[in-house]
């Protein structure tokens, strides 16, 4: 069950060692992004261009390229989401250094007057609009006045992960038939956010990051263009497993972010990493994975399958599908029974996404440490203290990024709001019941304003489950509409 993922670990190792060289030494830039502030209040990233959202400055890859790869990736989501009926525009948010991200909005239910135009079947590309947030008025929302939602996925997932199911069993469509206005995120790093205003992919720099930047700079950048669009004072946040995690990274450093939001809802919260148990994480702290790839450096972690290899490991799953689901369970743990197998062969075309070494380095950071230390840690990156390298030049380490040897911790006793909503599984492999209960526990409990146990679920059954649109996502249509509505 785990030789699948040590052989997906020689391919980026191997462009580690490639790829190290050129890792900038003086990150300064983020200091400045780990200080407590929005998006909205800090000067605005060097410009990018309103036809190609800024990839003039990309050295290799350039315009043209970058457009087309856009339009590629634009038409799996518009496989997914406009042939099933429902509207879709493509927007693209710049964050405070510079990444493109890569947001999908469904403004409306199937069937309605919305669906008409660009985004039905085979009728072409749907809306695309760019823009950095706090860059002054949106488009304005709907004539509806939709609440808006964000919902954001986990680790090497994408937007696709809520539109995967049949519509009916989907949250990403479940919600806009219910009435809301859905944006649907992508982090930095994976398939549909793979860009940016000076950095190119091919480059290590791109990928000198963890989920510390993504709460830093990736969510408040969406909750603050959201906002713009829908002319809305607040929305509603979903997360699954790591966009709970940079929620609450985010909350606990960014005050006054928590304003924006009038509920988060969190699904399978990885966030203490003491108790996890998916095989492939157990492997990355057995053998010190985090260290190890410090050592190489900065670069793509699984990088993307092309079409070509998609639609092969597709095929695969479509003729051995318990061959397909070892390679799901050694990740994340996996439940065939609660899984429409037929859907499989599309469902891994879309996941793995992308994300950095750096972005796994921080989980195995979290775990190895938590082991050794017997004790729950929520801390940013660990740079470690070695500050000079064996030649007597500079490098990055603890003092010169928090002036500490000791990364600082996020203070989650601190959140006071939004009202939080917790739901998480028995056997969920990567979000340990132990674990969310010490999360629990961290939390001001006037600020948990519900949580669910589900003693069956695994850990993408939460996106993945036939059975969620039953036993998960009323309780979150309910809670949506309770504090949307105050």
């Amino acid at each position: 069950m785990t030789l699948p993922l040590l052989l997906g670990l020689a391919v980026p190792l191997a462009l580690l060692a490639c790829g190290a060289a050129g890792l900038p030494q003086h990150p300064t830039w983020r200091e400045d992004l780990l200080r407590n502030a929005l998006v909205t209040e800090r000067p605005a990233a060097a410009a990018g261009s309103e036809q190609g959202g800024g990839s003039g400055g990309r050295d290799k890859a350039g315009a043209g390229a970058w457009g087309a790869a856009l339009h590629t990736e634009h038409e799996t989501m518009q496989n997914l989401v406009a042939e099933a009926g429902y509207p879709l525009e493509e927007h693209f948010v710049t964050t405070a250094d510079g990444y493109v991200l890569g947001v999908y909005r469904i403004p409306a239910g199937r069937g309605s007057s919305s669906t008409a135009g660009a985004s039905r079947r085979g009728s072409g590309i749907p809306q695309r609009t760019h823009g950095r947030a706090g860059a002054g008025a949106g488009s304005g929302g709907s004539a509806e006045a939709r609440p808006p939602v964000l919902l954001l996925h986990g680790v090497l997932d994408s937007s696709a992960a809520w539109v995967l199911n049949e519509p009916s069993q989907s949250l990403g469509f479940i919600l806009p038939d219910a009435g809301f206005d859905v944006w649907l995120g992508n982090s930095r790093g994976n398939g549909f956010s793979r860009n940016h205003t000076g950095l190119d992919p091919a480059r290590a720099e791109f990928w000198d990051f963890s989920w510390d930047e993504m709460a830093a700079a990736d969510v408040p950048a969406m909750v603050s263009y959201v906002l713009q669009q829908s002319g809305a004072p607040q929305l509603a946040y979903v997360g699954h497993s790591q966009g709970t995690t940079q929620l609450l990274a985010a909350l606990a450093s960014q005050p006054a972010l928590r304003s924006r939001l009038s509920v988060a809802v969190m699904l399978a919260p990885a966030v203490h990493m003491r108790g996890i148990h998916a095989p492939a994480m157990q492997i990355l702290a057995a053998m010190d994975a985090d260290r190890l790839f410090s050592v190489f450096g900065a670069h793509e972690f699984m990088p993307n399958f092309s079409k070509e290899a998609a639609d092969i490991f597709g095929e695969v799953c479509r003729a051995t599908p318990l061959a397909c689901a070892s390679i799901i369970t050694a990740i994340a743990g996996f439940n065939s029974a609660n899984v429409n197998m037929t859907r499989l062969p599309t469902m891994v075309k879309y996941a793995p996404s992308g994300t950095s070494v750096k972005n796994i380095v921080h989980w195995a950071q979290a775990i190895r440490k938590s082991r050794q230390r017997r004790q729950p840690l929520f801390q940013f990156f660990d740079y470690e203290n070695v500050c000079y390298t064996p030649t007597g030049l500079p490098c990055t380490c603890n003092m010169r990024v928090y002036h500490a040897l000791e990364p600082p911790s996020y203070d989650l006793g601190s959140i006071d709001s939004p009202p939080l909503a917790i739901f998480h599984g028995g056997r969920d492999k990567l979000a340990d019941v132990q674990d969310v209960g010490t999360l629990l526990r961290a939390l001001p409990p006037e600020t948990v304003v519900y949580t669910q146990f589900e003693p069956t679920y695994e850990h993408i059954d939460f996106t993945w489950g036939i059975d969620a649109c039953t036993r998960i996502y009323p309780a979150v249509l309910q809670l949506l509409r309770r504090y949307s509505a105050a």
